[in-house]
């Protein structure tokens, strides 16, 4: 960390995390800028505001952030710490309101999209293991809503901009399948409000579902509840996923009982054959078209179930990468199976941090947040790679484990020095 009493730390992404460590760092005294590429913060949040989250309150939000709200929000009444919210409620009810405190505030620039981060008067090629390359300052080019530019300088970078949006390839290789980059723009890579503001596009329609993981299951059941609410014949889904038997594995003595819920239903919803989901297991993409004058997508799939079919939606819940063309110039080295930072993916992957509960995932220290590129760190979900298994309350324990390290004090922990929630 540069030899200065009040160092400034630039803070990437204003979601959940962002948020939590840009609270963290100004209640220590540290200047920080809060940079959002969208016009609110938690723009990612607000794509799945419609689903429930399968963790309760008391893991989402850290007893620093509870209390400043209350600073600020004398009124406010903290949701209990059992209460599962939608992501459009955890926004409304915390994060919003965490925004607005007065640290958060002051911090915060929002329509800023990051370009690129660089050390100043180093390239990536130069200067490896160098103490001298440590101690320069960071540049980050960005850009504006209106098209200017501007070079920030910091002396640290927190990267929380997460992995939302930077979806993977239908393709069962990982790259795109045939056709998918021109026909992309007419897929949906994200959560659809399948019963909300998107159930026109849904209703009476056939739809591909890809994918294995909670998200699709969430689409295939809610698509299985419309045609169910409306009594049409027409609404159905084919669920595709590369994997025979099952979609989901349930957990064992599943600790989040609305996770294992939707795995029941989505397993049981895919094994009959007198609903309106058919599940086609073994299967793979190999390319898909969209045809502009029909509005609907030719696909033909492989494996198991090989032909080719119609639908009029596509919906690839194919799971999401960390985006790290921003700081290429950086000399970051990352796992090159998950695409994380390496100490972290070496721990996870050691200690099984890839099994399929999210609930058995730990903080794996302070050194493990360290990259080889000094005062760059890598905090939330992108810090887990293309791994699914992040948990918000995990990252609440990377931000405390950093500023022990920033801080140079191993006993350093707000957290606990605020009342638990719903105390």
């Amino acid at each position: 960390m540069p030899e200065q009493s009040n160092p400034h730390i630039v803070i990437l992404g204003a979601g959940p995390i962002g948020l939590e460590a840009t609270l963290y760092a100004r209640y220590l005294g540290y200047q920080v800028t809060l940079l959002e590429r969208a016009t609110s913060v938690a723009a990612n949040v607000q794509e799945w505001g419609h689903v429930q989250l399968f963790s309760p309150f008391g893991m989402n939000a850290s007893t620093l952030g509870v209390a400043a709200i209350q600073s600020h929000f004398p009124n406010w009444t903290c949701p209990a710490a059992d209460l599962l919210q939608t992501g459009a409620d955890y926004i409304e009810q915390y994060l919003q309101l965490l925004s607005e405190t007065d640290l958060v505030a002051s911090s915060l620039q929002t329509g800023v999209y990051v370009v690129a981060v660089g050390r100043a008067g180093w390239l990536k090629t130069e200067g490896v293991g160098d103490p001298e390359r440590a101690k320069a300052e960071f540049h980050i080019l960005v850009r504006r809503r209106d098209g200017s530019e501007q070079l920030i300088t910091s002396d640290m970078v927190i990267d929380c901009t997460g992995t939302y949006g930077n979806h993977n390839w239908l393709g069962s290789a990982g790259v795109p399948a045939l056709g998918e980059i021109a026909s992309a723009r007419k897929i949906t890579y994200s959560l659809p409000d399948v019963l909300g503001q998107d159930r026109e596009q849904y209703l009476g329609r056939h739809t591909l579902v890809v994918g294995a993981g909670y998200s699709a299951a969430t689409v295939v059941t809610q698509i299985a509840q419309l045609a169910s609410d409306a009594a049409n014949t027409e609404t159905k889904a084919t669920w595709v996923t590369r994997h025979s038997g099952p979609p989901l594995s349930r957990i064992p003595d599943d600790r989040l009982a609305g996770r294992d819920a939707l795995a029941i239903a989505a397993n049981e919803l895919a094994s009959k054959s007198d609903n309106c989901i058919t599940h086609r297991g073994g299967t793979g993409i190999t390319s898909i078209t969209y045809r502009d004058p029909t509005d609907d997508f030719e696909v033909v799939f492989e494996g198991e179930q090989a032909d080719m079919f119609t639908f009029d939606r596509v919906v690839a819940n194919v799971g999401y990468r960390p985006e790290n063309r921003m700081y290429s110039e950086l000399q970051l080295h990352e796992c090159y199976a998950s695409g994380g930072p390496m100490k972290l993916a070496a721990q996870l992957a050691a200690q099984k941090g890839n099994a399929a509960d999210c609930m058995d995932q730990v903080s794996y220290g302070p050194e493990s947040l360290v990259t080889t590129e000094p005062g760059f760190y890598i905090l939330g979900s992108k810090s887990y790679g293309r791994s699914s298994n992040f948990l918000l309350s995990i990252g609440l324990q990377q931000i405390r484990d950093l500023f022990t390290i920033l801080g140079e004090r191993e006993d350093l922990d707000l957290y606990a020095t605020m009342p638990a929630i719903g105390s």
